[in-house]
């Protein structure tokens, strides 16, 4: 557990050394301030400035300040007054919103629209699972995720391109892996995936191939894969979500035979198949006030379709998994911008 904290921390700290904006507040003496705005309350503003080449943290009445925004200065392109965080002169403006954040991603699937150079996040799903997306580049960003248990890890390297205005496509990688001898796994989804829309309303369609070995936990399978995701703005504060996924999965399923009470009778066996499996995660995204955070409530659900040969049907025969099943699971996750 202690390594898995320690790997957490890592990446964590890994995001917050390359973020690449500062926030900016302006004050009625006409001063521009690039900081970290920590919280706001009716009063005031809290936030971070660096006074003679250290970072400390401050607050401001707000009736001394005009404006204040998040993300608001590139750090490459701002030059401070010496040893302060007074703002002396900005190189280029930055055109940064906020919608750019989250627009590379719905739940959990990424949209072809991707993330820009330096926007980096982290996410956290139900406790359990924990997600971080690095923006490489304008066109390519880095994904690395594990559970709690550090079973499984995934890597998820993924190439954009736009298009034009309303369209982009992209392709993917998504690689599992559990690196334990007494427990291994391997699963790879290498997919294409085309957006249409724009960063609040739009919608996504993919296709690809999922691999797995024989291991502990998974048959050896090579199956087709189909992603219907979506989202629609429904306000400023509030966003519709949704991805679905098609795959077939190798499975196994153990029959038994008891038609009586004679022992010699009984019989037993394995049946291996193909099976259907619909599933995805729909739910809301929460903006608030700080553009860096958002909350994200949701359900995770998926139907499995058996098709068991009819002689199992007869008399005697009995297994435990109905042919059609269904679990759904309420998903709570907490995403914030580095």
């Amino acid at each position: 557990m202690m390594k898995i904290l320690v790997i957490i921390l890592i990446l964590f700290s890994a995001l917050k050394l390359s973020a690449q904006n500062y926030d900016l507040i302006v004050t009625t003496q006409g001063d521009s301030i690039a900081c970290q705005i920590d919280s706001i309350t009716d009063s005031h503003i809290y936030f971070k400035m660096k006074v003679k080449s250290n970072w400390f943290h401050t607050h401001s009445s707000l009736n001394k300040v005009t404006e204040y925004k998040y993300d608001a200065i590139n750090k490459k392109q701002v030059i401070f007054k010496s040893e302060t965080s007074y703002i002396d002169k900005i190189t280029e403006p930055l055109d940064f919103t906020d919608n750019k954040i989250y627009s590379g991603r719905y739940l959990f699937a990424p949209s072809a629209f991707g993330v820009d150079k330096g926007i980096n996040s982290y996410t956290n799903y139900d406790i359990f699972l924990q997600d971080i997306q690095f923006g490489i580049s304008n066109s390519f960003s880095l994904g690395l995720g594990t559970t709690l248990f550090a079973m499984p890890f995934y890597v998820m390297p993924t190439y954009y391109h736009q298009i034009n205005e309303k369209s982009a496509f992209a392709i993917g990688d998504l690689v599992m892996f559990v690196p334990y001898n007494d427990f291994s796994f391997f699963g790879n989804l290498l997919y294409g995936l085309y957006t249409r829309g724009n960063m609040d309303n739009n919608f996504s369609i993919g296709i690809g191939i999922w691999t797995t070995t024989d291991s502990d936990i998974a048959s050896e399978t090579i199956s087709p894969t189909i992603n219907l995701s979506s989202s629609i703005r429904i306000n400023d504060k509030i966003q519709f979500l949704t991805e679905n996924y098609y795959v077939q999965m190798n499975a196994e399923t153990d029959f038994h035979y008891r038609p009586g009470e004679i022992v010699e009778e009984f019989k037993d066996e394995t049946f291996s198949q193909y099976i259907n499996v619909i599933g995805g995660i729909s739910g809301l995204r929460f903006y608030t006030q700080n553009p860096r955070n958002s909350w994200q409530l949701g359900l995770v659900y998926y139907f499995t379709i058996w098709d068991f040969p009819d002689k199992y049907d007869e008399a005697g025969w009995y297994n435990f998994k109905n042919e059609i099943g269904f679990m759904a699971i309420p998903i709570i996750s907490y995403s914030r911008k580095f």
